[in-house]
């Protein structure tokens, strides 16, 4: 399980993971679950390219974000350095690839984030 996430760019901390916080897949199901639990329903949710946060446990300052963009859509760029680090989208409601499930709201990018141990 991780336990905080850091800004690639910056190397600062953005959020420590704690018990309520939780990391979904593409399909809302939760990280902390065993990668061989998870069902294999399709390619990107072993694929995927984003870290979907739960909307109900976000962090404080991604919070104020969302709330500043009056729950539309935006950019999640890191609070350090201002890199773009994720996006949220509350109006359009994409839809996974494999048109089973609605994407979460909030994402951040993997390649733009350290999940650290």
């Amino acid at each position: 399980m991780y336990s905080e996430v850091k800004c690639k760019k910056c190397r600062k901390t953005l959020f420590h993971l704690q018990q309520k916080n939780f990391l979904l897949n593409a399909h809302h199901e939760n990280l902390s679950k065993n990668t061989s639990e998870m069902e294999d329903t399709c390619d990107t949710v072993r694929d995927e390219n984003m870290v979907h946060l739960d909307e109900n446990f976000l962090p404080h300052w991604i919070s104020l974000k969302i709330e500043a963009e009056q729950w539309s859509k935006g950019r999640i760029n890191c609070p350090y350095c201002d890199s773009r680090i994720g996006n949220f989208d509350f109006v359009s409601g994409s839809r996974c690839e494999c048109s089973n499930s609605y994407l979460p709201p909030v994402h951040l990018i993997k390649s733009k984030i350290d999940l650290v141990s």
